[in-house]
């Protein structure tokens, strides 16, 4: 019994471009009877015009492909290509195997000869895998067009005195293992054939995740452990996502983030290795001890071990565990104060009385740290203190401020407003602001009335004065001659 695959693309543009697009399993596939084979039937590249993207195996012929050093296709000749992707099969009996589409200008080879039909299969046993090539004829007048309906067909041989044609000496030894750079910003990772359980590491080739100063933070390696034999994945440098702001409201400074999608397969554990130039971690006003690593998945944030490797050639090497892909965010932890409320002991006062200004002070982030804070009365500031806080706490100071005149004055801690107090005159006192005499209700006091009668020191002189005057008259009087 035969299924057919999904639709899939094969284009031909004239004479230089050729892509064809393939599942990277084929649909379930089934023996005569009830048995399934085809889940064990994989296509795997094994050469540089072949790739995995998003789980799809892609052949690409083209002059566009920089891993080919050819130009593309011949123009009005066969163009043939002897080993451009495998046919593997994983199962424990005999499978005869063969692909058929609608192309006339495109043939599908093994050793050579055409594999396009139930009559020219490919029988493979257990573990074994076989090279496709292909076979362009660009000398028709439309060397291509579009193939939209790829069949891959899979039977379980009876024996193998059944087989129509000799199996292939091609015994599958070792899986098939691809690192690609599509663009400056993604990588593709795929492994085929892969037992289950094993470790593999893929190359990120320096995938930079932030830059600062003209230095980079970078993803180096991936190691993967897969739980089944083919895994495919790709990863993308991302900006502005969500998950830095998950991680944002956690503490820590998002840097850079990391997004993985899985193709193929399930992963069950992964080392992700980054690297960060001395330079970075200074124009970022961190150190690589501080550095940490948050995973994403679908919305639940997790920290994830962190573990500094190496130092050298100006850079520091650290890596974190993870038990899964999803979304990665490499942050830096921080202490991160702010005033978060702030009020007054007293509203009203007297003149040069001191009023309490208190504030609360908390800490966000992830580390210890120290806030300078300032206390303004009517902006203008008017004392400054320092203040310690632990990560996740909330320290709380008390600044004393006072005013000799009277009036009603605005107090702000880091612009929190705290409130307003006023100054009030003193009993008895002459207030600053009229001149006049004070009272402790504010109003002006009435003038008091002298006494209308009493005797001081001014009548008393004015009178010794007089009596002196008039004892001198006397004296000169008697002394006079008389006519």
């Amino acid at each position: 019994m035969t299924n057919r695959a999904r639709v899939l693309t094969f284009a031909v543009a004239l004479v230089v471009t050729v892509t064809l697009v393939f599942p990277s399993g084929a649909a379930p596939l089934f023996e005569r009877q009830t048995d399934p084979v085809g889940s064990s039937v994989e296509l795997a590249p094994s050469s540089d015009s072949a790739y995995l993207d998003d789980g799809e195996l892609v052949v690409d012929i083209s002059s566009s492909n920089p891993e080919m050093e050819a130009e593309g296709l011949n123009p009005n000749s066969v163009t043939t290509f002897d080993d451009v992707f495998r046919v593997q099969y994983t199962g424990s009996e005999y499978a005869d195997v063969w692909l058929s589409h609608d192309a006339d200008a495109v043939t599908l080879t093994v050793d050579g000869e055409p594999v396009e039909s139930e009559a020219n299969n490919v029988s493979l046993g257990p573990n074994e895998s076989v090279a496709v090539g292909l076979a362009v004829d660009t000398r028709g007048e439309t060397p291509g067009g579009l193939i939209d309906d790829i069949t891959i067909h899979a039977t379980v041989a009876d024996a193998p005195s059944d087989r129509t044609r000799d199996a292939p000496d091609i015994e599958f030894d070792g899986p098939i293992v691809q690192s690609r750079s599509p663009t400056e910003d993604s990588r593709r990772f795929s492994v085929l054939g892969a037992s289950t359980g094993s470790v593999y590491t893929f190359d990120a080739n320096g995938l930079v995740l932030d830059r600062a100063a003209g230095a980079t933070l970078q993803l180096e390696t991936v190691v993967v452990e897969s739980d089944d034999g083919s895994l495919s994945f790709g990863i993308d440098a991302v900006a502005g996502t969500s998950s830095r702001t998950l991680v944002r409201d956690a503490g820590p400074e998002p840097l850079g983030v990391a997004r993985v999608n899985v193709g193929i397969g399930r992963v069950s554990n992964a080392t992700l290795r980054f690297s960060a130039a001395n330079e970075y971690l200074a124009a970022r006003d961190t150190s690589v001890e501080t550095l940490a690593v948050y995973r994403n998945d679908d919305g639940t944030r997790s920290e994830l071990d962190v573990s500094v490797t190496e130092r050298r050639d100006g850079r520091a090497y650290f890596e974190a565990d993870t038990p899964g892909f999803s979304s990665f965010v490499v942050a830096a932890d921080r202490a991160r104060l702010a005033v978060t409320e702030a009020a007054l002991g007293q509203t009203t006062v007297q003149p040069g009385e001191p009023v309490a200004v208190t504030a609360s002070v908390a800490n966000d982030g992830t580390l210890s740290g120290e806030r300078r804070i300032t206390v303004t009365v009517d902006d203008t500031v008017v004392a400054e203190r320092t203040v310690a806080v632990d990560a996740g706490e909330t320290a709380s100071v008390t600044v004393p401020v006072a005013r000799n005149d009277t009036g009603e004055y605005d107090v702000a801690v880091d612009g929190v407003d705290a409130g307003s107090f006023v100054v009030e005159p003193s009993d008895g006192s002459v207030g600053s602001q009229n001149g006049q005499s004070g009272s402790s209700d504010g109003s002006t006091p009435q003038s008091v009335p002298e006494e209308p009668g009493g005797f001081g020191l001014d009548e008393l002189i004015g009178l010794g004065t007089l009596l002196v005057l008039i004892a001198a008259t006397l004296f000169l009087a008697r002394r006079a001659p008389w006519h």
